[in-house]
């Protein structure tokens, strides 16, 4: 029994695409604003990264440690993804 529609499908497909790709959206923001800033941020730990005033380091650093999280989210959210795709398509395709 098929209880989503194909809108439905879609809808979580891209949601599903969305978080396979955050980590690594993330670890590009982080080393985009460390060049910008001209800040040195490592993974092992906080340093000083100043912006308007207010240190962001640890948070640099955070989202630096972030984009290790692809290595579960692309596999899994991603293969759900596009197994969603795959059906919402087949579905639209039935109702024509």
């Amino acid at each position: 029994m098929n209880t989503l529609k194909s809108k439905n499908r879609l809808s979580l497909a891209i949601f599903f695409g969305a978080i396979a790709i955050a980590p690594i959206l993330a670890l590009i923001a982080a080393e985009l604003l460390s060049k910008t800033l001209n800040c040195v941020v490592r993974e092992a730990g906080p340093t000083n990264c100043i912006m308007f005033g207010i240190d962001i380091g640890n948070i640099l650093a955070v989202l630096y440690v972030a984009g290790w999280a692809i290595l579960l989210t692309l596999p899994t959210a991603g293969v759900a993804s596009i197994i969603l795709y795959i059906k919402a398509i087949n579905a639209r395709l039935k109702e024509k």
